[in-house]
């Protein structure tokens, strides 16, 4: 195999193949232009990041508002549910107590 002009068998030493030779040259190769790419584009990914975080922390403020209002709707729920089995409750006893005059007028 001939790579940039030198002769290489296709194993190393015997013991390695050049395929994972070539194949860590290039991890390397791209580690290192990955690298080079992102320290170019290092103010557009803090400007990325900054607008998350800014969104992150809108969605949260949203939904402590969203569980604020829940659980208002939760707390006026239970408080008409509490004064309605009240009122049924005192019409019962006045209705009770009529069956009792009634019944002591016979």
């Amino acid at each position: 195999m001939n790579f940039f002009g030198l002769r290489i068998s296709s194993t190393i030493g015997g013991c390695l193949s050049t395929n994972y030779l070539l194949a860590g040259i290039g991890a390397v190769g791209a580690v290192v232009v990955i690298s080079q790419l992102l320290r170019n584009s290092k103010p557009f990914l803090v400007g990325a990041t900054k607008e998350v975080i800014s969104f992150q922390q809108w969605l949260n403020s949203n939904i402590e508002e969203s569980k604020e209002f829940w659980e208002d709707v939760i707390a006026e729920a239970k408080h008409e549910y509490k004064l309605e089995v009240e009122r049924k409750l005192e019409i019962l006893q006045k209705q009770q107590e009529i069956l009792e005059k009634i019944k002591a007028s016979l």
